[in-house]
């Protein structure tokens, strides 16, 4: 058996543009560049062949996948577990702020000596962010489609796509990734 997931992040927000931490607890819809991205989305996916789409209930991911769904003819379904980390009392604050503020845990999060057990002030691990997207994953592999869109975000596809070799690299607006089970592997195709 083979699956292909394409895993994609959300378009832009007001709260993205102004360097302000989202988490799984602001929820913010699209700007206007956001839904010129996930039109040009649309563009790139379609000649993959798309079955199905599974979304974040968070509003920016699952704007983004409807904006796609409707360019596709395809439905979208939630899945809780693909929203973004718990960023914890950091949520709606700038970067520079939460780096002013906590300069020990920001370089600890950001540190290449990648530590999965760091969080946020009553937020959620790395960890915990990953094992939250492997039981997402888990769900899609009982499903019927077998090319299926997945619409997350930044923080929770980072931790999740670190246990298939791809490093904690910031990641842009509607970035797309190709991951792939098959015989009970998975593997990241990074062409």
């Amino acid at each position: 058996m083979r699956k292909d997931f394409y895993l994609f992040r959300h378009g832009e927000t007001d709260y993205n543009k102004d360097f302000r931490w989202q988490g799984c607890g602001i929820d913010m819809p699209l700007n206007a560049t956001g839904i010129s991205q996930a039109e040009a989305l649309s563009e790139r996916l379609k000649p993959l062949g798309l079955e199905i789409i599974y979304s974040s209930p968070l509003k920016r991911a699952l704007e983004t996948a409807q904006i796609v769904a409707t360019q596709l003819k395809l439905k979208v379904k939630i899945i809780p577990e693909l929203r973004e980390g718990n960023l914890g009392i950091c949520e709606g604050m700038k970067k520079q702020d939460i780096a002013n503020k906590y300069p020990d845990l920001w370089r600890k999060w950001y540190d290449d000596e990648i530590d999965l057990s760091v969080r946020w002030p009553e937020g959620e691990s790395k960890l915990e962010m990953q094992q939250r997207m492997f039981k997402a994953f888990e769900k899609m592999l009982s499903t019927k489609g077998d090319i299926i869109g997945v619409s997350s975000h930044s923080g929770a596809m980072r931790y999740f796509l670190l246990a298939f070799g791809y490093g904690p690299h910031k990641m842009p607006n509607t970035a797309l990734f190709h991951l792939i089970f098959e015989d009970g592997k998975w593997h990241l195709n990074q062409n």
